[in-house]
C-alpha cells in the first residue's frame, strides 16, 4: 500500500553495517536516561514499641518509641520495580552506581536499613524491659515489617524485584519468605545466611554493647572506639578484591554516618562558616552505638532454615517460590561461596541462578558495577520479558561493532519500547 511505514524486522536490526571502525568501546549514551535522581524518607511507625531513640549527646535523656524514618534514593521512571537493600557496615550509597545502571531499564528505590545512613538511629534494639526479662529480641522480621510499610506506600501494590547483598540479604531472605506474593524476583549477592554469618569483624563491634548505656558507659566506649575510623576503613577494603576500588573520596559516603566527613568544615560550630581546626575527623560515637547494639541481636540461628521447635525464628525458606539469582564475588574471603549452591537445594522454587561476578570480592558491586548490574539486568528480563523493560538492553561491556544505535532503534519498534523518560 502506497505509503505504509513497515517495521524492522530482526533481519534489518542486525544487518547494519558499522557506522565507524570496528572494535568500538561500549557507548552508553545509545541508551534512555535513567530520569531525574530523587531523595526522600518514609515515616515508619513500628507495630510495637521496644527500641530506643536518644538526643545524645545534645540531650542525653532517652525515651521509648515506635516512629522512625527510613530514608531512600529513587531512579528510573520506567519498567519493573526495584528495591536495593545495602550491606554493613554502610548505606544505600553502596548501590549508588549499579542503581544508576539499573535505572535506564527499571523504576529503582534503594533505602538506608534502620540505625544506617540517613535513617532513624535508634539505640537498644529490641531491648526494653531487658533488665526486668520481660523483652523480646530483635529479629529480621522487624525490618521486614518496615520494608513491606514502605514499598506499600510508595508503590501501593505493586509487585518488584528485591535485590540485597551481605546483611540485607538477611532482611531479604525473610522477605522473601513471609511476601513471596509481593515479589516479581528475589536477587541475593554475597548474601548472609545459613551458618555462614556472622564475621568476626562485625562480632567485634557487635560485643561492644555490652558496654552499659549510661553517661559513664559512653565515655568508656568512646575510648575504646577511639580508632573506629581506621577500622572501618580496613573492613571496608578487606571487603573488596581490587585494591583501587576505594579512596578518600570513595570512602567519605561509606564511611557516613559514623565518621564527620566533610574536611573542609570541621569545626565545631555551624558546620559551614568554621574551618577544620585540625587535620583529625570527629567520630559520631551515638551512630558507632547504634551499630554496635544492632551487631549484637543477629544471631546465626536466624539465618537457619525455620523449624517449628528447633529455630522458630529461622528463614521459611521453602517459602521463597520466586526466580531468584544468587551471585557472588570470585574472591570474597568472608563468606562462603559454597553457599551458593545450598540456596538451590533449601528455596522454593526450581529457578535459582548462579553467577560468579569475576574478578570481585564480597562486595562484588562496588569491585565490578558493571558487570554486576549486567547480571541484574540480563536476570529480570529473563523474568519480566524484554517487553517489560525500561530499553532494549545490548549490554554494559566489551567491544561493539558500532551499529548499535541504529539496531537499539530497530529493536525499540519491534518490542513497542517508547526509550523517552518520563520526567
Amino acid at each position: 500500500m502506497s505509503g505504509q511505514v513497515t517495521s524492522p524486522s530482526l533481519y534489518d536490526a542486525l544487518s547494519h553495517p558499522p557506522v565507524r571502525a570496528a572494535g568500538n568501546d561500549v557507548e552508553h549514551t545509545i541508551y534512555r536516561g535513567a530520569g531525574k535522581t530523587t531523595y526522600g524518607k518514609f515515616s515508619y511507625k513500628a507495630p510495637a514499641e521496644g527500641l530506643v531513640q536518644t538526643g545524645w549527646p545534645e540531650a542525653p535523656e532517652t525515651h521509648w518509641t515506635d516512629d522512625f524514618e527510613i530514608a531512600w534514593t529513587k531512579t528510573g521512571d520506567k519498567g519493573p520495580l526495584v528495591l536495593f537493600i545495602h550491606g554493613v557496615p554502610c548505606n544505600r550509597a553502596q548501590w549508588e552506581e549499579v542503581q544508576r545502571y539499573v535505572g535506564r531499564f527499571c523504576e529503582t528505590i534503594a533505602i538506608d536499613m534502620l540505625g544506617m545512613g540517613e535513617s532513624t538511629q535508634p539505640r537498644m534494639y529490641g531491648q526494653r524491659g531487658k533488665d526486668d526479662g520481660d523483652f523480646e529480641q530483635w529479629h529480621w522480621y522487624n525490618d521486614v515489617d518496615y520494608v513491606e510499610k514502605l514499598m506499600q506506600h510508595e508503590y501501593p501494590g505493586r509487585e518488584f524485584v528485591l535485590i540485597a547483598d551481605d546483611w540485607g540479604s538477611g532482611i531479604a531472605s525473610h522477605y522473601a519468605a513471609k511476601h513471596p506474593d509481593r515479589l516479581l524476583a528475589l536477587a541475593q549477592f554475597d548474601s548472609v545466611a545459613f551458618d555462614g554469618y556472622p564475621v568476626n569483624e562485625i562480632q567485634a563491634i557487635g560485643r561492644a554493647s555490652q558496654i552499659p548505656n549510661t553517661p559513664e558507659g559512653d565515655q568508656m566506649f568512646a575510648q575504646a572506639f577511639g580508632a573506629f575510623d581506621q577500622t572501618l576503613v580496613q573492613i571496608l577494603k578487606s571487603m573488596v578484591h581490587m585494591p583501587d576500588t576505594y579512596n578518600q573520596y570513595k570512602l567519605r559516603l561509606l564511611t557516613f554516618p559514623y565518621v564527620q566527613v566533610d574536611y573542609e568544615r570541621n569545626g565545631k560550630g555551624d558546620g559551614v562558616s568554621d574551618v577544620a581546626k585540625s587535620t583529625t575527623l570527629r567520630l559520631n560515637m551515638h551512630n558507632i552505638r547504634v551499630l554496635s547494639d544492632r551487631a549484637s541481636v543477629l544471631s546465626p540461628a536466624l539465618l537457619l532454615p525455620y523449624h517449628p521447635e528447633k529455630n522458630p525464628n529461622g528463614v521459611d525458606y521453602g517459602r521463597i517460590t520466586v526466580p531468584t539469582l544468587i551471585g557472588w564475588g570470585e574472591y570474597d574471603n568472608m563468606m562462603p561461596a559454597a553457599q551458593t549452591q545450598r540456596f538451590a537445594n533449601v528455596l522454593g522454587t526450581d529457578d535459582v541462578q548462579i553467577e560468579v561476578i569475576p574478578r570481585a570480592g564480597h562486595f562484588a558491586h562496588t569491585d565490578q558495577p558493571l558487570r554486576e548490574a549486567d547480571s541484574i539486568i540480563n536476570f529480570i528480563r529473563r523474568v519480566v520479558g524484554r517487553k517489560a523493560m525500561g530499553d532494549v538492553y545490548l549490554g554494559n561491556e566489551g567491544i561493539w561493532k558500532g551499529d548499535e544505535r541504529e539496531m537499539i532503534e530497530d529493536l525499540r519498534s519491534i518490542y513497542g519500547i517508547e526509550a523517552t523518560s518520563q520526567l
